[in-house]
């Protein structure tokens, strides 16, 4: 049974991946880009190696996408009063408009997809990624 939830939540995986860019194709952010501002939009200004931590994915990514992300003006550097070499990653309000505009078109997009699933099924499959995740 695990064997085909794991399954399925790799092709998920992918499959949202595909149509996130096509959703927001034409945008100066890729993917990965969009998760590391979405992470700092809700989670707040974090340095590089606890975005790596949260996203579960190299120091050296992540440093690549805030490379980029600071030179479109997305993201900014704060000083960090608990580690004086590792800043802190902050939204520019220019980052911010964009990761909530991006939010709310996939909302938007979501919200228009037949599923036919009940909401509890949605939140009972919720919990058991979740459960999953905790205990990897």
């Amino acid at each position: 049974m695990a064997e085909r939830l794991f399954n399925e939540s790799r092709l998920l995986f992918h499959t949202l991946k595909q149509w996130a860019e096509t959703l927001h194709q034409g945008l100066e952010v890729s993917v990965a880009m969009r998760g590391v501002l979405e992470l700092i939009l809700l989670e707040g200004p974090a340095s590089v190696p606890d975005i790596a931590r949260a996203r579960g994915v190299s120091r050296q990514h992540i440093q690549q996408q805030v490379d980029v992300l600071q030179a479109r003006d997305f993201v900014r550097r704060e000083d960090n009063p608990a580690h004086k070499r590792s800043s802190l990653i902050a939204l520019t309000d220019k980052g911010r408009a964009l990761v909530q505009n991006m939010r709310a078109d996939e909302l938007n997009a979501l919200s228009r997809l037949q599923v036919g699933v009940s909401d509890a099924a949605v939140q009972e499959a919720a919990h058991v990624l979740c459960a999953w995740r905790s205990a990897l």
